[in-house]
C-alpha cells in the first residue's frame, strides 16, 4: 500500500511540475535545450524514481542539517507543484521560521493555505510577504484573489490589485484582463 502512495505522490508530483514548466514556458523565453526538456522523454517510471530520490535526498539533508532553509523550500515547492498543501504548508513553514524575511516563501505558503481552505491564513500569509517586500507583485495579485473571489471583498481587492498593476508593465501577460477587472470592481464598490 506505501508503494501504491508513493507513485501516486510522484505522479502527481511530475503533472505539477509538467504545468509549472507549461507555465513559465509561456511567460518565458526558453534556451534551445534544457535539462529538463531533454528528461521530459524520458520512461515515466525513471521520472517518478527521480522525483522520489529528490525527495528522499531533501530529506536526509535536513536531518543532517536541520537548518537548512533551502532544503525546506525545495520540499515545500515539491509538494506545490504536486498539489499536495499540507505538506507543503509544513515545509514552508519551517521555512519562514528559520528565514522570517523570506516574501516569496510566504507567498508560496499563502498560496498553499489558500488551497487548503484556510483563507484567513492565505491572506495574513500574502500580506507578510506583502509588508517584508512591497514590491512582491504576486503577494499583491493573490491577495487581490482571495479577496475578490474567495471573501467577496471587492475593496480589498481592488487595493491589491491596483497595487499589483503599479508594480508591473503593461505588457505583463496579467496586466490587460486585470485592468478590466480593476475597472469593473471600481464600479462595484461606487
Amino acid at each position: 500500500m506505501k508503494n501504491v502512495w508513493v507513485i501516486v505522490v510522484i505522479v502527481v508530483i511530475i503533472a505539477g511540475l509538467a504545468g509549472l514548466a507549461f507555465f513559465t514556458h509561456l511567460e518565458k523565453p526558453q534556451p534551445a535545450q534544457t535539462q529538463s526538456q531533454e528528461q521530459a522523454g524520458a520512461e515515466p517510471d525513471s521520472m517518478m524514481a527521480q522525483v522520489s530520490q529528490q525527495i528522499e535526498a531533501l530529506k536526509k539533508k535536513i536531518e543532517q542539517n536541520p537548518k537548512d532553509v533551502q532544503a525546506y523550500i525545495d520540499l515545500g515547492n515539491m509538494y506545490f507543484d504536486a498539489n499536495m498543501p499540507p505538506q507543503a504548508i509544513q515545509y514552508y513553514t519551517k521555512a519562514v521560521e528559520l528565514d522570517p524575511k523570506n516574501s516569496n516563501v510566504w507567498t508560496d505558503l499563502g498560496t498553499m493555505h489558500r488551497h487548503n481552505g484556510d483563507l484567513d491564513k492565505a491572506i495574513e500569509c500574502y500580506q507578510t510577504a506583502a509588508k517584508i517586500d512591497p514590491q512582491n507583485k504576486n503577494a499583491w495579485f493573490n491577495l487581490g484573489i482571495v479577496y475578490k473571489f474567495d471573501k467577496n471583498q471587492p475593496r480589498e481587492a481592488l487595493k491589491a490589485w491596483k497595487k499589483f498593476m503599479e508594480l508591473v508593465p503593461p505588457d505583463d501577460p496579467h496586466y490587460e484582463s486585470l485592468k478590466k477587472e480593476v475597472a469593473s470592481l471600481e464600479a462595484q464598490v461606487k
